[in-house]
This record gives structure tokens, sequence and C-alpha cells, in this order.
């Protein structure tokens, strides 16, 4: 029974609930941008602000989300198993790789993940089932060869920006009954470009490992100076498109995370300076996001709370950390 009982729990923390957080968040701005866009439908304006859409959402957005999240799950523990080999020369703690979980375990929950995100709403919302067949097969082409872009320069960010910056954005975006077109386009660039830039600046850290490990990342091939550059660029591109559309959130998400980057530039030595850029924009954004949905605020002090006693008290290390990772 306590054998069962640690396999489910190992089960469930593959699939990175933590990492699923900022997928709700992402989930929310678009849902909050839709209702927007729906009430500002035919003034002037991109877009028409009201905190009180999102505050009134009903629970059956939050429950749509989470099934749309589970294959997100699936796409976390699916690159596990994939990069295993690399995982294991990166620091940190690679939950697969070091924990001692075998890999068919893995697998198991990759499917039923899988499985359960897609059935659910081909039954209940056959249309909803688009979005996550849509990141399964995102992250499939992202983590598994011979396509692999996790592992090719470029590619590799772009695919992690559409996926939260589109994909995620656009599960919000249906939830709340807006339609797919230029608004919608427009409305999801700074979260797409926000997207880019932490993606890019949380593979600077790994870039070591995974260069010994064959993997070309955009950090390996370019340097993590200049691909630090290229983020500060996204970044950049995100707080413009952010005004441009009057996207007061993605606006407070990516100006708050931009002096991030603009330290990074001026301690390059500091092992704190570079993963305070993505990890501190993952913090901005996911405390932006309490105050667009304040019920995100229970669910994740619970994943939080949940990952640190279960990292604790089974595998003895401290995870989550905004602590450089040889410290975690």
């Amino acid at each position: 029974m306590v054998k069962l009982s640690r396999s489910l729990l190992d089960a469930l923390f593959l699939c990175r609930p933590v990492l699923l957080v900022p997928v709700w968040s992402f989930c929310m701005f678009g849902y909050l941008a839709g209702r927007s866009a729906g009430r500002s439908a035919g003034c002037a304006a991109v877009q028409g602000f009201s905190f009180v859409a999102a505050w009134s959402a009903p629970a059956s957005v939050a429950g749509w989300i989470f099934v749309f999240s589970l294959s997100v799950g699936a796409v976390y523990v699916f690159n596990q198993i994939v990069d295993r080999n690399v995982d294991a020369l990166n620091t940190g703690f690679a939950l697969l790789t070091k924990g001692g979980i075998p890999v068919w375990h893995a697998w198991a929950t990759a499917a039923a993940l899988s499985l359960v995100s897609v059935l659910i709403p081909a039954v209940f919302l056959p249309h909803f089932a688009f979005f996550s067949a849509s990141s399964l097969l995102i992250g499939y082409l992202y983590c598994a060869r011979p396509s692999y872009f996790t592992g090719r320069p470029v590619i590799d960010f772009l695919t992690n920006a559409t996926g939260y910056g589109i994909v995620s954005f656009g599960v919000g975006w249906y939830l709340a009954g807006g339609t797919f077109g230029l608004r919608f386009a427009l409305s999801s660039l700074p979260y797409f470009f926000m997207m880019c830039a932490g993606s890019i600046s949380s593979t600077i850290p790994d870039h070591a490992g995974d260069s010994r490990g064959g993997k070309l990342t955009t950090a390996v091939l370019l340097g993590p100076w200049r691909a630090h550059l290229l983020a500060t660029g996204m970044l950049a591109a995100a707080v413009t498109c952010s005004l441009v559309v009057k996207d007061v959130v993605a606006a407070a998400c990516s100006l708050c995370s931009l002096p991030l980057y603009v330290i990074f530039l001026f301690f390059r030595s500091s092992r704190h300076a570079m993963e305070g850029t993505y990890k501190g924009g993952y913090l901005i954004c996911m405390l932006v996001s309490f105050a667009v949905y304040p019920f995100l605020i229970p669910a994740t002090l619970a994943v939080f709370a949940a990952t640190v006693v279960y990292f604790r008290l089974r595998h003895h290390v401290f995870y989550p950390s905004l602590l450089p990772v040889s410290h975690e």
C-alpha cells in the first residue's frame, strides 16, 4: 500500500504541477482579454479591461482550464523521458533521472494524462479538445525525434512561446466566447514575446550541460551573453506590443520583469542575476494572475506547499526554490 502511494505521488509530481501554474495564469490572461475584447467590440480601443469579468468567471472555466493543463503535464513528463540523459548532466534535481523512478511509470503517466485531457473535452465540449490535442502535438514535436525542437536553436523558444502565448492564451479566449481572428492575434502578441524571453532565459543556466549532451539550444548556439541579449529584446517587444494593444495585464508583467533582465546585463557573472530573469518573471506573472483571478491564490499555494513537502520528505531536496539551481 505504501509503495503504491509513493508511485502515485511520483506520477503526480512527474507532471511538474508547479509549472502548471503559469499555464493556468496564461489561460486566465486569455480569458480576461477575450471578455474585454467582447465588451469593447465595435469600439476604437483594442482592449477595454474589466477585472470583474475575470473575477466573476464561472467555476466551469477553472475546470476546463485544469483539464487542458493535464495535456501540458503530459508533455512535461514526456520531455523528462526524452531528455533524461541530458538532464543527468545538468545541475538541479531532475525528478525522473535522480529520483529513482522507473521510466515505465513516466510513460504510463504521460499516456494517462494525454487520454484524459483529450477524451473529456471530446465527450462534453468537442471543440475544446482541439486545444489539448494542439498542446500534445506541439509537445511531441518539441520533445521527440526527429523533430526534437527542444534541441534546435530558435525553434526551441518559438515552440514554447506558441504553447503558452497562443495555445494556453487561446484556451481562455475561447472560454470567454472570443472569436479567432486579427483581434486574437494582436492580443496574444505580448504574451507570445514574454514567453520567448522566458524560454530563452530558462535555458541559459543549463547551456553547459546541454552542450555536453549534444542538445543545441538557442543558448548553446549563441552563448549565454548573446542569448540574454536576444531574450531582453523579446521582452522589450512584449512591452511595446502590450502598450500598443492597451493590455494593462501584459504591460504589468513585462514592465515589472524588464528590470530583472537589465540587472543581468550589468552583473553578467552573477548566477542569481542569471536565474532571476525567468524565475522572477515567473513570480511576477503569477502575482499579476492573482489579481486577474484571485481563486488562483489558494490553488497555487496548495500546489507549492504539496511540492515542497513531497520533494523534502521523498527526496530530501528543497524544490521549488528561487535560489540558483546549484543550491537546490
